[in-house]
């Protein structure tokens, strides 16, 4: 996987390795116009890009589309339900998210990401710099059309539940699949493990020790991993020795 599935928790450049101070909590991720390059294993070359980009994180028509994306059902508050793409995590259960509807609209105070820089005076609206395709920002006025530039509607939402056409606002969904047939609801999502809603809608501590993990993949959903740790041998009632493979849905496959 590519875009990493984390919480970018200081800045480095003015973190007091002597006192320990902490002074940027959750200040997100470098935008994906200054990602640096990937550490790929040997003989790997990831396409044509230089960065991972898309894989996690990004959308699969304006980031690169090389690597599987991950697919969302979001409601971002302010806005009605639609296929959706990360952006950034913003904790455990909780991340940045992009609709993928192409707005010509802006409502003033609501975020927006360029899709279409287009003939659109973005710089009236709250945009600083040079408009860019990526950009996200928040608007300073209402605009009732962008001309030929487009957005897509940024909001941050949390995993819930809750099934396609009945998301409440602020919150998202992400669906695993086990065994080309069972389709389930993701609670947690890493870089390697995915976490269901068997101990509950609520992220209450006794729900989330009873939820159930699955190896994360983007490819296939047959077959098992062995849980690093264990002996590797079948799974008993108190020990998950081997993990089922969980396909996420992607835009790619």
């Amino acid at each position: 996987m590519g875009r990493p599935l984390k919480i970018k928790n200081i800045s480095e450049t003015s973190y007091n390795s002597s006192t320990g101070a902490n002074p940027g909590v959750d200040i997100g991720f470098n935008p994906f116009s200054a990602l640096t390059a990937p550490v790929v294993p040997t003989g790997f070359t990831p396409g044509s890009a230089t960065e991972y980009e898309g894989v996690v994180g990004g959308s699969n028509t304006v980031d690169s589309a090389n690597y599987p994306t991950v697919k969302c059902r979001v409601r971002i508050t302010g806005f009605a339900e639609e296929d959706g793409y990360i952006i950034t995590q913003k904790g455990a259960h909780k991340f940045l998210v992009g609709g993928t509807t192409a707005r010509t609209a802006l409502v003033s105070g609501t975020a927006y990401r360029i899709t279409v820089v287009g003939d659109t005076n973005w710089t009236a609206y709250g945009v600083t710099g040079t408009p860019t395709v990526g950009q996200i920002f928040t608007a300073t006025a209402a605009l009732g059309s962008t001309g030929t530039g487009r957005v897509n509607a940024v909001g941050v939402c949390i995993l819930a539940d809750e099934a396609d056409t009945t998301l409440t606002s602020g919150n998202m969904n992400i669906t695993f699949t086990l065994n080309d047939s069972t389709a389930r609801r993701i609670s947690k999502l890493t870089n390697k493990f995915i976490l269901d809603f068997t101990g509950g809608s609520t992220y209450a501590a006794t729900s989330v020790v009873n939820d159930v993990r699955y190896a994360a993949n983007f490819f296939t959903d047959e077959g098992t991993v062995i849980k690093s740790g264990t002996t590797g041998s079948g799974n008993t009632g108190t020990q998950q020795n081997l993990l089922d493979l969980g396909i996420v849905e992607n835009y790619n496959s």
